[in-house]
């Protein structure tokens, strides 16, 4: 039956108000592109959508600038100093929704503009945190708001001058401090009183008396063996080996170091006798003695200390070449190297060289970062190459390779160390740090003398990179006899 006009128009109504009810884009799609958000006055805010790189994300750009920060709060703390964000903005500001980050930057001059060579640290939550700087001398600090769009706020008020705090008796606990945390010459030329140095606390052992200035030698036994005092220099005891000698080391390999000073004895009426001998350590064992007086005849060399006699000074020779004594003011045993158990020692470092400025900027042209002068690789040694410093891209994401060479950068060079392009700068002007070490070999019969080339350069990405070094945190290339060749198999040729 055929509707009426009044039901149909019913009809349409009704119809009409279900599609204004529904959804917009309850079935839309976006396909191959990106919604463009854009502010009142038309600027390009965000991107919804598949982005020019081929991913699909909400891409936030061209940001507001985010208000300063309020002044960081600064404190003294061992090794460093302490920087404090406590949340705030200028002016009362609530955090923007398109915050990333508060970074923290450092400077030693007052007055400084925050910039990548002064970034120290970065705060990722809008509650505040404390970060700490290591440093050893006093630093301005400043703070800056970044965010998600990379845009930056104008720097916070600049902190008071702060420096680290010392390291007093209360900051160190008692029995820390270890013989390997010293420095080579941290007692070197210095005066110590009023103090008993030892070796060991009972048996075999050598004891210092600070308050009179003898030395002391003890036996296994615990029974003293030789005094040296002051006043009347060395003497041995009836407890000492068969016939009397007082032996003071095995010359097994004969590659032994050894530097005797008597302070106030000009003049010892001792001499020195090496030969063979049968205590402690068995026959055609070297050993070196010493004896009291000069005894004629003798069949071993001898030499008198102090004595103005040239029939007394004269050099000892052990297994042909091995080993030379010469008498120059004090007894010293020179020698080509120095081995324990027959495994010949690393000689430590052979040379170390430093920046504390920030190179240029490159792409993909590698460049020298830092240059050693001319180092000797003696014949059958090992070395380790240590390459230290500060990686940093004005863009995200780049891939920085860095290498260390010898003689040149491509061409005639030898590629050492190489990074393999292991260095990814995750956010644009962040340090990252590089540390590579590399074990190299000379097993050629003649030394090879080169100099030694840290480089850098972008391995891919598109922006400019660099070796970041300041005086706190300088980049540096290290060289390190650590033994002989034969004890590092298959390790990289010089």
């Amino acid at each position: 039956m055929t509707a009426d006009l009044g039901t149909r128009i019913t009809r349409l109504e009704t119809r009409i108000s279900a599609v204004e009810r529904a959804s917009r884009l309850g079935s839309a799609a976006i396909d191959g592109t990106a919604v463009e958000v854009r502010d009142d006055t038309g600027s390009l805010r965000a991107l919804v959508g598949q982005q020019g790189d081929g991913t699909t994300a909400v891409n936030v750009v061209n940001g507001p600038v985010p208000p300063a920060p309020s002044a960081p709060l600064t404190a003294s703390i061992v090794g460093g100093i302490a920087a404090e964000w406590d949340g705030q903005l200028t002016g009362s500001s609530v955090v923007p929704l398109d915050f990333a980050r508060v970074e923290v930057h450092a400077s030693t001059s007052s007055g400084f503009t925050p910039s990548a060579a002064t970034l120290v640290g970065t705060v990722e939550t809008p509650q505040g945190a404390i970060v700490p700087i290591p440093t050893t001398t006093p630093l301005y600090v400043r703070l800056v708001t970044r965010t998600t769009s990379g845009t930056a706020s104008a720097p916070s008020a600049q902190s008071s001058l702060i420096a680290p705090a010392p390291i007093v008796a209360d900051d160190v606990a008692d029995g820390i401090i270890t013989g390997s945390k010293l420095a080579a010459d941290a007692i070197d030329g210095r005066v110590i009183t009023g103090s008993t140095l030892r070796t060991a606390a009972s048996g075999q052992r050598i004891v210092i008396d600070g308050a009179t200035g003898i030395i002391t030698g003890y036996d296994t036994d615990g029974n003293v063996v030789f005094s040296v005092a002051p006043t009347n220099g060395f003497t041995s005891y009836a407890a000492a080996p068969p016939g009397g000698y007082a032996t003071t080391s095995q010359l097994s390999a004969a590659q032994l170091q050894l530097s005797v000073t008597i302070p106030g004895v000009t003049v010892i009426p001792a001499s020195i006798n090496i030969g063979a001998g049968t205590w402690p350590f068995g026959e055609n064992h070297v050993t070196t003695e010493i004896r009291g007086g000069f005894t004629p005849g003798y069949n071993a060399p001898y030499i008198r200390l102090g004595s103005s006699s040239p029939d007394f000074s004269q050099d000892l020779e052990i297994s042909s070449e091995d080993m030379t004594i010469a008498l120059t003011g004090e007894l010293q045993l020179f020698a080509p190297g120095f081995a324990i158990n027959t495994v010949s020692q690393g000689r430590g470092r052979v040379a170390f060289n430093a920046i504390q400025a920030n190179t240029a900027t490159t792409t993909t042209t590698e460049i020298a970062a830092i240059t050693t002068p001319t180092i000797t690789f003696a014949a059958g040694r090992a070395y380790r190459i240590s390459y230290h410093g500060l990686l940093l891209s004005s863009v995200a994401n780049d891939i920085v390779r860095c290498r260390v060479w010898r003689s040149a950068i491509g061409g005639s060079g030898i590629s050492l160390v190489d990074s393999i392009n292991a260095h990814q700068i995750p956010i644009a002007n962040q340090q990252v740090l590089m540390d590579m070490t590399q074990i190299i070999t000379n097993s050629t019969a003649s030394n090879i003398s080169s100099i030694l080339i840290g480089s850098v350069l972008r391995a891919s990405g598109t922006g400019n990179v660099q070796v970041i070094a300041n005086a706190n945190n300088p980049a540096w290339v290290e060289v390190e006899d650590i033994g002989a060749a034969t004890d590092y198999p298959s390790a990289r040729f010089l």
